[in-house]
């Protein structure tokens, strides 16, 4: 018995239109958005390059007084301030993390021009003391760095993350022990805070600590505050201490948990 000649015309033609159909909402499926606000450019510049080649997202760099106050389409926001960070943008990310929004701090997001803020450290569940360094008092030093691992078995750590040094560390939520953990060396033009405290018990998932020697006096500092997340509302929050110069963003393993950040569920 001869084959249908016209149905199987028929079948083949479906076939191939639903395979272009599929293929055409997959390439044209939007790219996930993500919003940097800040007032340093150089180094977001490096960041949202990075994002874009290795992410496939879709990055906007914005400043404090550009940026809506609607914030809900993006899948992520970063905020990168150096100097004062306006009302309006506290309360603008504050409302955005609550209602579910991913809000991803870096660097000089936490320091002491922050520390006049009405609500900002309240929700990140942080505070900076007044005093003498060695005394826990808050200070901010330049210089070379180790942000290590202390999370082996979290992605945003992991995923696509090359550790490529190791360093004898001592966590500081004592009683603990001294071993080798994985590590990454930032460069001279870095800058370190010591003694960040956090003021909300155990409420954020530490991911990274640092080392940082100070030059002064030689004693080291290893604290638990390289990186964490703190669950916020309905949202997130991510913090990274590295990102003081371009030369922290070149570095593809902080680049990378940045982007791990973004897009970890």
């Amino acid at each position: 018995m001869k084959p249908d000649l016209s149905k199987l015309f028929i079948r083949i033609w479906i076939l191939v239109l639903v395979s272009c159909l599929a293929l055409g909402f997959s390439s044209s499926a939007p790219q996930p958005r993500v919003l940097i606000i800040q007032d340093e450019l150089p180094q977001m510049e490096v960041l949202a390059k990075f994002l874009k080649k290795k992410g496939g997202l879709s990055v906007t760099i914005t400043d404090q007084l550009s940026f809506a106050q609607d914030l809900s389409s993006y899948k992520a926001v970063i905020v990168f301030i150096h100097r004062d960070l306006h009302e309006q943008t506290e309360r603008a990310i504050i409302d955005y993390t609550k209602a579910g929004g991913r809000l991803i701090c870096l660097h000089h997001s936490i320091s002491s021009k922050k520390a006049q803020n009405r609500f900002y450290f309240d929700f990140l569940g942080v505070q900076l003391n007044k005093g003498p360094i060695e005394e826990g008092g808050y200070k901010w030093r330049g210089g070379s760095w180790t942000l290590v691992n202390l999370n082996s078995q979290h992605c945003i750590t992991n995923h696509n993350v090359e550790w490529k040094d190791e360093v004898k560390y001592t966590p500081s939520d004592c009683p603990s022990v001294t071993k080798s953990y994985p590590c990454l060396k930032l460069k001279e033009d870095s800058e370190a805070f010591i003694n960040h405290t956090f003021k909300d018990g155990r409420e954020k998932r530490v991911l990274c600590g640092l080392v940082y020697t100070d030059k002064a006096t030689g004693r080291v500092y290893m604290q638990d505050r390289g990186a964490w997340i703190k669950k916020q509302g309905r949202g997130i929050i991510f913090y990274f201490m590295p990102g003081h110069s371009v030369s922290d963003y070149e570095n593809e393993g902080i680049a990378q948990m940045i982007l791990n950040a973004v897009q970890w569920d």
